[in-house]
């Protein structure tokens, strides 16, 4: 009696997918985990770049205005200053994706007083996930020259 045993078993079928979906999951987790670092990491990015930006902007005003009061309320931050031909402007600082805030909000006179500022930036969908960033907004004064 001839046996042709080229087959598989039921239990070695079996055997086989089980332990190429334990590796299948675990490949998958490992691609999930890094995906969700590397988009964690992009949105920090971003939101560096976004208080770099504010607080540039925030600085470009100070050192060119005679007067200058910050407001940091409901995610936004915003600026009113008087410019040297006496003319008084407000500028806001919002963004639909992220809350910003704003430390040491108060009139200034920037002609006398340096000003230590932190921005913090946080994700509106995670407020865990922020970036602050601190400053220091300066002008030389008439002395220093």
């Amino acid at each position: 009696m001839i046996r042709d045993e080229r087959g598989l078993t039921l239990v070695e079928l079996l055997a086989t997918i089980t332990i190429l979906s334990i590796i299948g999951i675990v490949i998958w987790n490992v691609f999930i985990q890094g995906n969700k670092v590397s988009q964690k990491s992009m949105s920090k990015n971003s939101m560096e770049q976004e208080a770099n930006l504010v607080i540039t902007n925030l600085t470009s005003i100070f050192q060119t205005s005679k007067q200058f009061q910050l407001a940091s309320s409901n995610c936004q931050i915003s600026v009113t200053f008087t410019k040297q031909d006496n003319t008084v402007q407000t500028q806001v600082f919002t963004n639909a994706q992220l809350c910003y805030s704003a430390t040491n909000i108060s009139s200034i006179n920037p002609g006398e007083t340096d000003v230590n500022l932190s921005i913090t930036v946080s994700d509106r969908k995670d407020i865990n996930n922020q970036v602050t960033i601190s400053s220091l907004l300066y002008r030389l004064k008439d002395g220093d020259i």
